[in-house]
């Protein structure tokens, strides 16, 4: 509570109280995220995104294409399958204990096939379709010291990201991931701290 003094004209003291309300400190917020990269039998590539605010997410694509000599000509058949923003109800995270995602993702689909001809690549239509599979990843430290770097935004806001890498293992597609000399991934949390009102 601040009081202060006013002079009146008539020569008068009066004290006079205002109460003045400070706006409520806005909250630290965390947001945590998990990213895998496979490459084997298709290279896949997995996103998990846990907000501040709203539910947990996955983003991921996958790939695969088949090259060879057919009647003397070179080509390949590729198939990519891709989804974004999918919701996770199941996806545990600690950057010392690892992360485990299971998700079933609905997909798109694109098929090509694609030969080289005097030396100019000729595809055919795209073919469009949809899927769902069930996607699962894990992933564990692999004993390091966690990363930390921290800085300062424009508005004063103090970011504080903290990581580790890891190895992962994974199936989705119809593909499976054991190798860790194929695949690599990173756990990652951030913490942002708003300046003080």
């Amino acid at each position: 509570m601040i009081r202060f003094r006013t002079i009146l004209a008539t020569g008068m003291t009066v004290a006079a109280t205002v109460t003045l309300f400070a706006s409520p400190a806005q909250a630290d917020t965390v947001s945590r995220h998990a990213h895998a990269h496979f490459d084997g039998d298709g290279s896949m590539f997995v996103d998990v995104t846990r907000p501040a605010v709203g539910g947990t997410v996955v983003d991921v694509e996958w790939q695969r294409s088949t090259c060879g000599v057919t009647d003397g000509v070179y080509g390949c058949d590729s198939v990519s399958r891709r989804a974004y923003d999918v919701p996770v109800t199941r996806f545990s995270f600690s950057l010392t204990d690892g992360a485990k995602l299971t998700a079933t993702v609905p997909y798109q689909e694109s098929r090509q096939h694609c030969d080289v001809v005097d030396g100019d690549e000729v595809c055919g239509e795209r073919q469009e379709s949809t899927g769902s599979t069930v996607l699962k990843v894990t992933w564990t430290p692999n004993g390091e010291p966690l990363e930390r770097e921290r800085w300062t935004g424009e508005d004063g806001t103090v970011h504080i990201s903290t990581s580790t890498w890891t190895t992962v293992s994974g199936s989705g597609f119809g593909s499976a991931y054991d190798d860790p000399a194929t695949s690599f991934g990173k756990l990652s949390r951030s913490r942002s701290i708003p300046p003080a009102a």
